[in-house]
């Protein structure tokens, strides 16, 4: 069997540039080699994969080459891909030479490829646009998203930009420029301005139905991608209750469609030093999801794509429940569980590549969830902590960090991995669907939120549900690897 995720030998998977065609999806990505300890992004080329299904991937190599140590395009980054109105297929991508600098700081500038098909592309090294110094700082202009807008009959270009003279954490902002020929282009006042961010990266904006939504990924308020709508392309864009797509460990999401539905592209994060307390790092792996529209709100939820979901086809075995702190009934398929205070009923798992779909019901509970990877004394492991109160599911892992030398040490003050928690869906029963490779993890829950994150530290054990003071009713477990 092969991988379920996708990340080079030797190298990472950076932003990925999506793109749909005649049945296939192109998800180009920055081809991060990492070439020194703790250096990131630097040589950075593009890379293309193909898929029809999201399952199988079809390496295609390098797509778009950097340019040498002393042009603009030194390293190539985010961008985005189309085909103009004759037919000619167009990257368009982010330069940037560190040597290269206005006023001492090095800038970022807008190059493109082009070719007869989206495998076939060569940067035009006479195109280079940067940002005018007037209306935008020259240092922030990236991502560009370039899209024909029918209404206007012109093409835009959204970037990742900051307002001249912008504060220094609050002035980011999200370009626009026009053009009429892909080539020649204007600047006009930014398209989003809510002066909150130092800077919002990748951007990109889609339509479904009546709605428009305008994507972005930010480091500073929050390190994830959010999402915001809008009846119009020109706003006014309002913020969601739950605006984002992922987790802080899933980031620069984009999306792509097929004129039917719609998938989100990005990549989950690695630790340094490949353990669960080291630091997130810039690239990772690829990972996909579905985005679903909710029919009545138009709120965009998360969930598996059908080929990715029945990646693991063998059922294993289920063994007999072992009982932690509580008790258990069993009757027609069902487990009941109660405890008066920490509770837990746990399966046997093996390693650490496997599907696990488990439905349950919640009767009460101060605080609910998921056990994973677990020994039979909860003392150590993953728990996909479920606060009702706070309406938030959480990623938690005990111990929480390596203990000093006081028996107090041992990071009691920390409620949570908080840098992987999501909005608690407003229901009792739940459906949870847990796909594990390798060091990577990702939670669907209800179909409408995915929670991904790195596990390194802990494999095997057991799995389950748990309840703090409560009872709680499960109605399906199924282990597939």
């Amino acid at each position: 069997m092969g991988k379920l995720w996708y990340k080079p030998e030797q190298a990472w998977v950076g932003d990925l540039i999506p793109y749909w065609e005649n049945g296939t999806y192109y998800a180009f990505y920055l081809h991060d080699p990492r070439i020194r300890d703790k250096e990131y992004a630097e040589e950075t080329t593009w890379h293309l994969v193909t898929t029809k299904d999201f399952v199988h991937l079809d390496n295609k190599g390098e797509a778009i080459r950097r340019g040498g140590d002393d042009r603009p395009n030194k390293n190539a980054y985010t961008g985005s891909v189309l085909r103009d109105q004759d037919g000619l297929c167009h990257a368009f991508y982010t330069a940037y030479n560190a040597d290269i600098k206005i006023n001492g700081k090095s800038v970022q500038s807008v190059m493109q490829a082009v070719g007869s098909d989206p495998e076939h592309l060569e940067t035009v090294e006479d195109f280079l646009f940067t940002a005018d110094g007037v209306l935008y700082e020259e240092f922030d202009w990236r991502d560009p998203y370039v899209f024909w807008n029918e209404q206007e009959e012109c093409y835009y270009m959204l970037l990742a930009a900051r307002k001249k003279g912008g504060g220094k954490l609050r002035g980011g902002c999200i370009a626009l420029c026009k053009s009429q020929d892909l080539f020649h282009w204007t600047y006009e006042r930014p398209f989003y301005q809510p002066e909150m961010y130092i800077t919002m990266e990748c951007p990109e904006v889609f339509r479904m139905g009546e709605y428009w939504y305008l994507v972005f990924s930010t480091f500073s308020d929050r390190f994830t991608t959010h999402y915001r709508m809008a009846k119009s392309l020109h706003g006014p864009w309002i913020i969601p209750k739950d605006d984002v797509f992922d987790t802080r460990a899933n980031y620069a999401i984009k999306t792509a469609s097929d004129g039917r539905n719609r998938y989100a592209f990005g990549w989950i994060a690695s630790k340094y030093g490949n353990c669960d307390f080291g630091p997130w790092e810039w690239g990772g792996t690829m990972v996909f999801h579905e985005i679903v529209q909710e029919a009545k709100t138009g709120l965009l939820k998360i969930k598996p794509i059908p080929g990715v979901k029945d990646f693991y086809t063998q059922t294993e075995e289920k063994k007999p429940v072992t009982v932690y702190h509580g008790s258990v009934k069993e009757k027609e398929g069902m487990l009941e569980l109660r405890s008066e205070t920490l509770g837990a009923a746990l399966y046997p798992v093996c390693g650490d590549c496997f599907s696990l779909e488990l439905c349950f019901k919640v009767e009460k509970a101060h605080e609910f969830g998921i056990v994973l990877h677990a020994d039979d004394r909860m003392e150590t492991g993953y728990f996909l902590r479920m606060d009702p109160q706070r309406q938030e599911a959480a990623w938690d892992q005990w111990p929480r960090a390596e203990q000093g030398f006081y028996q107090w040490q041992i990071k009691g003050d920390v409620p949570c991995q908080i840098e992987t928690a999501r909005h608690l869906p407003d229901t009792a029963e739940f459906h949870m669907l847990i796909l594990r490779e390798e060091d990577i993890c990702v939670v669907y829950i209800n179909d409408e939120i995915a929670l991904s994150t790195r596990m390194y530290d802990h494999k095997g054990g057991y799995a389950g549900i748990y309840v703090v003071q409560g009872t709680v009713q499960l109605l399906k477990y199924v282990l597939k690897k």
